[in-house]
């Protein structure tokens, strides 16, 4: 007890304690909070922010500043939540992961958006995925893009608000980047055809390391692998992995899209414009479906 003490006091309160109040037991905690599977917090406010609020202690209203070494137990920690849960839902059992270990591939992120048309509008609208944003997503036709987000999300109770906020990144603009990529994730099941079952998900999160570049993204997909039967891993290997390295290298850049300015477009069309392969029809028989 002496030495959890210890850690405990070592690592930033709103790490030990969170946002819903003191559990009991330093470890339980960091894996909720590695997961944020049941938490909802509003949205950074990115917009408007001034680049001398870098000199705060607080960047945004869910900034948790973090020493290398308290943000090195907090990437072995998570790592360890991850592959203990298997990565059932790799994107939230990762956030914290990918905040810690995926610096180098969000400046890499930054630079190709400011570099891209598209992408400095992005940048600078700062646009942010909300319940809000994208409710006019459920009055649009069938085919469109929105019409099929809305039906993807509604099919599952899914909202956009459920997507846990940034706390690690110690940079504004790496911080939005980060919250875009994550954000916008919805998008990319719909766009590649990717379930949010065990399966569809790694076979999107090897779309995402070939995009993005993210450390985590390659952990998911060796953790998760290990959920699934040794037939259906097979499969993995030799269908959609590669389809997944091969879509993620055709596919227009996906943090270069701006997604919200395309509901009302025609699905198929999109995937056309943006070179959006989608996932194949598995050749043997199984239970899980993609499409």
């Amino acid at each position: 007890m002496q030495g959890t003490r210890s850690l405990a006091a070592w690592l930033p309160a709103r790490t030990v304690y969170g946002y819903r109040g003191p559990v009991v037991g330093l470890a339980s905690q960091l894996a909720k909070h590695a997961s944020y599977s049941s938490i909802r917090e509003p949205h950074a406010p990115f917009r408007g922010l001034e680049r001398k609020q870098q000199e705060e202690t607080f960047l945004y209203d869910t900034h948790t500043p973090m020493n290398l070494l308290q943000k090195g137990a907090i990437a072995v920690l998570s790592t360890a939540a991850a592959f203990r849960k298997q990565v059932l839902e790799p994107l939230r059992s990762s956030a914290s992961l990918g905040e810690t270990t995926g610096v180098a591939a969000l400046q890499g992120m930054l630079r190709r958006m400011q570099d891209s048309e598209t992408g400095q509008q992005i940048l600078r609208d700062k646009p942010r995925v909300t319940n809000a944003a994208v409710v006019h997503a459920w009055d649009l036709p069938e085919g469109t893009f929105g019409h099929a987000y809305a039906k993807f999300m509604g099919d599952r109770n899914f909202t956009a608000g459920d997507r846990p906020p940034v706390r690690f990144i110690d940079d504004i603009e790496l911080a939005y980047v980060a919250a875009r990529a994550r954000e916008v994730h919805d998008f990319w099941h719909v766009l590649f055809g990717c379930h949010t079952n065990v399966f569809g998900e790694l076979a999107l999160k090897a779309v995402e390391l070939v995009q993005t570049g993210m450390p985590m993204t390659a952990l998911s997909v060796l953790g998760g692998q290990f959920r699934l039967k040794a037939q259906t891993r097979a499969e993995l290997y030799q269908d959609f992995l590669p389809w997944a390295l091969r879509a993620g290298f055709r596919s227009a850049d996906l943090m270069c899209l701006y997604y919200e300015k395309h509901f009302e477009d025609d699905l198929e069309d999109l995937r056309r414009q943006w070179r959006i392969e989608i996932a194949p029809i598995q050749a043997r028989k199984s239970k899980i479906q993609l499409q």
